[in-house]
């Protein structure tokens, strides 16, 4: 019954919040969405994998908020990288 309970709440927190969010979200573009998703996927998942591997992050959870940081920086620069080697080859 308790487990059930705290679904319910979170259902309807999710609910709360998706309709409160609706419209501004709506006005971000399509593929800053994408990328923001792509960055928090991939900060969850080193820490997820790590958790299941066994291994202890330093600051426990707080890690995230390091691992977040890390992969934006990363995939900004990625970018970056893409944009040149594009205008690049296309000149070529």
């Amino acid at each position: 019954l308790p487990a059930s309970a705290g679904a319910v709440a979170a259902l309807l927190v999710v609910i709360v919040l998706g309709a409160v969010v609706h419209r501004p979200l709506a006005r971000v573009p399509e593929n800053t969405l994408k990328f923001v998703v792509g960055v928090l996927l991939c900060a969850f998942g080193t820490f997820w994998v790590g958790e299941g591997m066994g291994d202890a992050w330093p600051g426990g959870d707080v890690a995230i908020l390091a691992l977040i940081p890390a992969y934006l920086v990363a995939a900004m620069f990625a970018v970056r990288g893409c944009r040149r080697a594009a205008i690049h080859g296309a000149s070529a």
